[in-house]
């Protein structure tokens, strides 16, 4: 039986500044994680005219994300900057919040620090940046639960960028999550970098 490709080590995963634009596996704080869930209440707001706007209200949460959107995707052709405003991004929740939800078991912790080997989920060691005041303790990116937002919602967030090889297995996990085919040599994916 074939060994379980196991994931990069906790050293090769982040990088800070290595561009300036936005890239696929960017980390940000205090993203609005909008998951729909049934309203609390439904407000119409009307005009003289009688007609009405309606504006959904419910539990907002706020937290930190990780961006999805393909790199060549956010990229203007032809010209600098962005091509257009939409990002995508998936929640980042810590191990131990997963565990006491009964999310992950926590006889599973040691495979998925080894192999990160659970489909709707990517493994993040922990990451701590103190001139930035930001700390994240082992995390998992849900890769089921995307949330789109609009690019100003994330200026000024950014914590860490994903280096060459928590680049490839992201990929590698992305392409897992939506193909379900789960490719053992990382070096396959030449992720953009810039």
């Amino acid at each position: 039986m074939p060994s379980r490709p196991e994931r990069p080590s906790d050293a090769e995963y982040y990088e800070r500044d290595r561009v300036q634009l936005f890239s696929q596996g960017d980390l940000f704080r205090d993203v609005p994680l909008a998951y729909p869930l049934p309203a609390e209440e439904l407000l119409v707001d009307q005009d003289e005219a009688g007609a009405g706007r309606r504006f959904v209200s419910g539990p907002l949460t706020f937290g930190p994300a990780m961006l999805i959107t393909p790199s060549c995707s956010l990229g203007a052709q032809g010209t600098a900057g962005y091509g257009h405003p939409v990002r995508t991004l998936v929640p980042v929740v810590p191990l131990a919040e997963l565990v006491e939800r009964s999310v992950i078991k926590e006889i599973a912790l040691s495979d998925l620090r080894r192999f990160d080997h659970l489909i709707n989920y990517m493994y993040l060691p922990p990451l701590e940046i103190e001139d930035l005041e930001f700390s994240m303790p082992e995390s998992a990116a849900f890769l089921y639960m995307p949330v789109t937002l609009h690019h100003a919602f994330l200026e000024g967030n950014r914590v860490s960028q994903l280096a060459y090889r928590g680049a490839q297995q992201l990929q590698r996990k992305l392409v897992w999550f939506y193909s379900g085919w789960l490719e053992d040599d990382l070096d396959i994916f030449e992720p953009p970098m810039d």
